[in-house]
């Protein structure tokens, strides 16, 4: 039904493609296109997204950090984009620079956080049109786990791509897949030149797109869970179309950036059964299509790290890995709907997404028969604690959260009555005390870092495309 509505959608009412060379492209793959409107019949949409491949190997700079996207895979990315940062004294200020490296050594301590690189909080001490320059060299010199690369413009695009050949050379980066881009739609049924000129960068160097509507359900989607994915479904279907129109066989990724809006307030809403629903239903469409499918996360509108950040998160998280989401994005540190990117939350986070990884593997097996052992050795009103299989497994045989408290009161409060917020931040600057950089070759450093002054010499401080 839902398969059936996304045709009637792009072949009826169509979508916007706002750029000029975007609809030269459409038009020469056989769309019907009217000015920026693009209706694309169903066989050769399907046609197109056949070409993408349903899995690839999104490499590291370091190969040990290289993960697979798509089939039964799954990577998680930290927080993304926010202006906004909280001090460990609970102000909230704006975001610098130093925050977004502070966030990139973070994330590559954090074993759960396979995207380590990126904007994930704006540099607002850095001029606009040369905060991409400094948050892909800061993430290829302070991380070698993968990194997100900007998608506001083609030059953007073009500097992350020459950047990245710097960095792991060339003539790998023409055959393989580096970084990786986030187009968001502009929901309902457009794409914008910003992002679509980037995406023919990213798509033409055969770097993977990720097609991802910006769902505000009720808003910018009907006010209905189904209704919603049909609209979004063909959103991002004729995203991963484009790209094999640029590029056939280039890596793709269909994505929804799910939230609802709150009908009493206006705001967004997240963590809630009908976000839930949606996230299954995308799950379920993209292995339809044999798509890569990327999702939200450990989304939550709380201000702080509170009960409600916890349950939000942790509604998204059951979501997403029932729904077989191949990259679960905004997995640490998101905060007041991602406007604040908060440190304790990313170490809160990671203990979480421990022991979602635990419950995605499924109980263990392995040990059953030294297990049942155990039974006949303890036998009838003993206790199993000094048991050769307990003492044998103990430290592995049940996850155990690192941040939870499960001490006794008296135990709690002797211990500074610390609440999750505060053991977060503890947690942070305790890794961020040990933190040591990823080696790199100095000449490839060096030859980076000139690259990133030749462009801020070249880019007028007040240009932005």
């Amino acid at each position: 039904m839902v398969h059936e509505a996304s045709m009637r959608i792009l072949e009826e009412i169509g979508i916007e493609f706002r750029y000029d060379e975007a609809v030269r492209i459409w038009s020469a793959a056989g769309a019907d296109v009217d000015g920026t409107r693009v209706r694309i019949g169903r066989d050769l949409l399907m046609a197109l997204v056949g070409q993408a491949p349903a899995q690839f190997t999104l490499n590291a700079r370091n190969p040990a950090n290289s993960v697979q996207i798509g089939g039964r895979h799954m990577a998680l990315s930290p927080n993304s984009g926010s202006p906004f940062f909280l001090d460990r004294d609970g102000t909230r200020r704006y975001a610098t620079r130093a925050d977004n490296t502070e966030c990139i050594k973070l994330s590559h301590q954090l074993a759960p956080i396979n995207i380590a690189g990126g904007f994930h909080c704006e540099a607002t001490d850095v001029e606009i049109s040369h905060r991409h320059l400094a948050y892909y060299a800061d993430s290829m010199r302070y991380t070698d786990k993968i990194s997100i690369g900007s998608c506001q413009g083609a030059a953007q695009a073009e500097d992350t791509i020459d950047m990245a050949k710097i960095v792991h050379g060339a003539g790998f980066v023409e055959k393989n897949a580096v970084i990786t881009g986030f187009m968001n739609g502009n929901s309902p049924l457009v794409w914008d030149e910003s992002m679509l000129s980037a995406a023919i960068v990213y798509a033409r160097a055969g770097q993977p797109v990720h097609y991802s509507p910006f769902a505000l359900a009720g808003a910018n989607t009907p006010a209905s869970t189904v209704g919603g994915i049909a609209q979004l479904n063909a959103e991002a279907l004729a995203g991963c179309a484009f790209s094999q129109a640029i590029n056939p066989g280039s890596p793709t990724i269909y994505g929804m950036f799910l939230m609802i809006v709150d009908m009493r307030t206006g705001s967004p809403m997240t963590g809630t059964p009908d976000l839930a629903h949606m996230l299954l239903m995308a799950g379920q469409l993209a292995r339809f299509y044999g798509l890569p499918v990327r999702s939200v996360g450990m989304h939550t509108g709380s201000k702080k790290l509170d009960a409600q950040a916890g349950y939000e998160a942790n509604m998204n998280m059951h979501a997403a890995i029932l729904g077989g989401i191949n990259l679960i994005t905004h997995c640490g540190g998101w905060t007041e709907h991602g406007l604040t990117c908060n440190l304790a939350k990313y170490c809160t986070d990671s203990d979480i997404a421990e022991g979602w990884i635990r419950y995605a593997q499924g109980p263990r097996l392995d040990d059953f028969v030294d297990a049942m052992e155990a039974v006949r050795e303890v036998g009838p009103a003993g206790h199993y604690l000094g048991a050769a299989h307990t003492v044998a497994n103990y430290t592995t045989a049940f996850h155990m959260p690192g941040l939870m408290d499960q001490t006794s009161f008296e135990q709690w409060e002797e211990a500074g009555s610390k609440d999750t917020a505060t053991l977060g931040f503890e947690r942070a600057d305790a890794l961020l005390s040990a933190y040591e950089k990823p080696p790199m070759d100095d000449g490839v450093e060096a030859e980076l870092l000139d690259f990133v002054a030749r462009r801020v010499s070249e880019i007028p401080a007040e240009q932005m495309t």
